[in-house]
């Protein structure tokens, strides 16, 4: 009788540490016709991540992970528009940004919102991107033929 109980607790506590550790992740695309720019400003306060294609226009990956929301939370702030990115042409620079992020979201708990966003960017080979944190320049990639 004891090992038939033990059985079923070593495994639930198993599945509840796994449910904890869990956080709400998306991944967003949006591409955006360059215009003709060869700098565009990446307006954000978020690690960038910028790669070379072979594509006139830009693609951004947006990757949202909520480290104390929950899926529905996430898939409503999506919904809003929090991750909404914009664009202008200024001072003969393409800039992007999201305007929803400029404001903090606080849960009912009264604690922030902790949100990691990582932004990959396939850029032209010709555009400079720059971002923030820092100026980068499209990596070179070789093609695998």
């Amino acid at each position: 009788m004891k090992a038939y109980i033990l059985m079923l607790i070593v495994p639930s506590l198993f599945v509840s540490f796994s449910l904890h550790a869990q956080q709400a992740e998306k991944t967003l695309v949006k591409a955006f016709n360059l215009k003709g720019s060869q700098t565009v400003f990446l307006d954000v306060d978020a690690e960038v991540e910028v790669k070379e294609w072979g594509q006139e226009q830009m693609r951004v990956i947006m990757t949202v992970a909520l480290e104390n929301g929950s899926e529905i939370m996430l898939k409503s702030l999506v919904k809003v528009g929090r991750y909404n990115l914009d664009s202008s042409e200024e001072e003969a620079q393409f800039k992007v940004f999201a305007p929803g992020l400029e404001r903090q979201v606080k849960l009912r708990s009264g604690k922030e919102l902790l949100e990691k966003i990582h932004f990959e960017v396939y850029a032209p080979s010709n555009v400079l991107v720059k971002s923030r944190n820092q100026e980068t320049v499209a990596e070179k990639t070789v093609p695998s033929f």
